[in-house]
């Protein structure tokens, strides 16, 4: 049975330099029908494939990965599908990843975690 999701927020910046901060709304919808929900306490340096159970083709509909933020952790990084060192993402402690795509055609299907110090991540993956 399908779920319905959103995913919204705003970006806050001046438009043109001196000016006051004007919002950037962003938002999502769309309807899932497999979750994941996971806290990974990472210790010391490695990389961890995170297994998306279910999660299958055409991928996820939406992913949030967040970092606690803890000043003693280096940042981790994050590789979609198998990826390269050149194709994975930065995530500081402290920072998140937020993505919608409510109709994938060859979307994310594996995530693996690469970090160096200890850290605390929270994935929720949509499908």
């Amino acid at each position: 049975m399908a779920t319905q999701f959103t995913i919204s927020g705003a970006l806050s910046l001046p438009p043109d330099a001196g000016q006051p901060l004007a919002s950037i709304p962003f938002n999502g919808a769309g309807s899932f029908s497999s979750k994941v929900d996971l806290e990974l306490n990472l210790t010391g340096s490695g990389s961890k494939d995170v297994d998306l159970g279910s999660v299958e083709a055409p991928g996820a509909k939406c992913v949030l990965i967040e970092v606690d933020s803890n000043a003693l952790s280096e940042p981790i990084n994050v590789r979609f599908n198998g990826g390269s060192d050149t194709g994975q993402l930065e995530i500081a402690p402290g920072g998140f990843l937020a993505y919608s795509n409510p109709v994938p055609t060859g979307g994310i299907t594996a995530i693996t975690i690469v970090y160096t110090t200890d850290n605390r991540v929270r994935l929720r993956v949509l499908g």
